[in-house]
């Protein structure tokens, strides 16, 4: 659990040195974390933004006090947090027999005791690659008061790891909510409008589409088929990969489709008007398709497979 203070050679480190570990800081807002209806706390105060430290009660018996001391200096020297806001900021990422432990700061900015739930922490790398995702117990970390920093260790067990032998230098951790974008495997690009309208399993069968994707060949552009369903209104929405392995970026205004079911018959067509989307080079971009109940051409299509081709003649 306090892997990160032994990583000091054995010593309990200073202050300075660990304040020198710090990660770039992710922050939700208290509606984003679904905290809107936590319990207000008596009247706190400290200066404006600051985070003092709050220990849950396991870390105050295992700290001694010079550990202890350094990790208030730390709390309280972090960066202020605007009101309303949770952030998670990195301490430390250590080996662990189950696969990495992670130390982080949660900090609090809200005038309420805050006991979060469960949540889907990730461990990024470089430019917001994807190493790790893991959905956490976050009431194990008990109610953090306002305005306050509580430390925390989160083991991420290695069947979740999306990377193997990667150097993770530049690394944070951060809630996956927070994220502007985030690349999977295979450079695969989630924007964060994504990031928010997925639902867990398409998030993970995305990630697993984009472990079994060949790499694309250079100078290749294709559509993935991904995933399809009909809406109740009688509409099919169609997720689709855009895969650009060219060495510019990739910016599409219109696009004409033609969908297919399994036998291979043509199921509905559509122009979609896209505005200019972007796939950046050698990267990725899931996007959804909609056609309208009216361009459908098929009452009852087979789509235990399918797939979009570009029209004749478009």
């Amino acid at each position: 659990m306090l892997s990160f203070l032994k990583n000091f050679m054995g010593k309990t480190p200073t202050p300075e040195e660990i304040k020198k570990q710090l990660r770039e800081e992710s922050v939700l807002s208290a509606e984003q974390s679904g905290l809107a209806d936590e319990k207000p706390a008596k009247k706190h105060e400290t200066g404006a933004g600051a985070t003092p430290l709050s220990l849950h009660e396991s870390w105050e018996k295992q700290l001694n006090a010079s550990a202890k001391y350094a990790l208030s200096f730390t709390a309280q020297e972090l960066p202020p947090i605007q009101s309303d806001n949770i952030s998670i900021t990195g301490l430390s990422l250590v080996p662990h027999e189950q696969g990495i432990e992670v130390t982080a700061f949660l900090r609090n900015g809200t005038d309420k005791l805050v006991r979060l739930q469960k949540m889907t922490l990730v461990v990024l790398f470089d430019e917001d690659e994807l190493f790790a995702r893991q959905e956490f117990d976050m009431s194990e970390v008990g109610e953090i008061p306002p305005h306050s920093a509580r430390p925390w260790a989160f083991v991420f067990t290695s069947e979740n790891f999306l990377k193997r032998d990667v150097l993770l230098k530049n690394w944070k951790i951060a809630f996956e909510l927070a994220q502007k974008k985030m690349v999977l495997p295979q450079q695969l690009e989630l924007e964060e409008s994504w990031i928010r309208a997925l639902n867990d399993q398409q998030k993970q069968s995305l990630i697993e589409l984009a472990k079994r994707l060949p790499a694309l060949k250079e100078g290749e552009v294709n559509i993935q088929s991904v995933q399809i369903r009909r809406s109740d209104e009688g509409s099919l929405h169609a997720m689709l990969l855009i895969r650009n392995g060219s060495t510019e970026s990739l910016t599409l205004d219109k696009l004409p489709l033609a969908l297919h079911d399994a036998a291979g018959q043509q199921v509905a067509v559509g122009l979609f008007e896209l505005n200019g989307l972007t796939v950046r080079a050698n990267t990725s971009k899931p996007w959804m398709f909609i056609f309208p109940k009216e361009s459908i051409l098929i009452e009852e299509p087979d789509l235990s497979r399918w797939k979009v081709s570009f029209p004749q003649g478009s």
